[in-house]
């Protein structure tokens, strides 16, 4: 298998998770970018992706329809903190086999790629459970979704970001960006930006 992450310590985690002899599955590869993935990878050594869900300046959406697009026959596993249900039902609704948080035990981890080798879907056990915050009932609830770029947007502006350095960071313009966050506080009913992403944290969406 090959795994897009950014983190070296977390490629060396994978590593030493498997022992190859035992569990039949090897690590064959790593890239640190979608990027240099799409450019050196090569199909042939391995059966599956696993993807780091939050990639640097890089929209977590597109970065799976790429790699659906160029490798269409090998699974993608989704390896991330993420435990918003929002991000789980986006990447198993548009073709991740399976959705797995860093912190889950070799047991899990290793019983899920085997799943998946085997052509199976492993939908995340946790995002089930109605009594966790998020639930999908909560989001269930709204009549407008963030797309992954919307989402991105919002949180750099949650974490301090000006208009200015989004709109270099996305590759577009203020404007560009200032039309974005309008569509976002009509569809969410606010006037300013400070309470777009109060409404948003309330409902754990950012």
């Amino acid at each position: 298998m090959h795994i897009i992450e950014d983190h070296p310590i977390i490629v060396d985690g994978i590593r030493q998770r498997l022992r190859h002899k035992q569990d039949g599955i090897t690590l064959t590869g790593s890239s640190d970018t979608i990027e240099q993935f799409l450019k050196e990878a090569n199909p042939e050594t391995f059966d599956l992706i696993i993807l780091d869900l939050w990639l640097p300046n890089r929209d977590p959406f597109e970065n799976l329809k790429l790699i659906r697009q160029n490798f269409p026959m090998k699974p993608v596993v989704i390896f991330t903190q993420e435990t918003n249900s929002y991000w789980i039902k986006v990447m198993m609704e548009n073709g991740a086999s399976a959705y797995l948080l860093k912190n889950a035990e070799r047991r899990e981890f290793n019983e899920t790629l085997e799943k998946v080798f085997k052509g199976n879907t492993v939908m995340p056990v946790y995002s089930l459970d109605k009594t966790a915050p998020n639930a999908n009932n909560t989001l269930l609830q709204q009549n407008y979704f963030l797309k992954p770029s919307e989402r991105i947007i919002v949180v750099q502006l949650a974490n301090g970001a000006s208009l200015k350095s989004i709109a270099k960071n996305r590759t577009s313009t203020v404007s560009a960006i200032e039309k974005t966050l309008k569509k976002i506080r009509t569809n969410y009913n606010v006037s300013t930006n400070p309470e777009l992403i109060r409404v948003l944290m309330e409902q754990k969406l950012i």
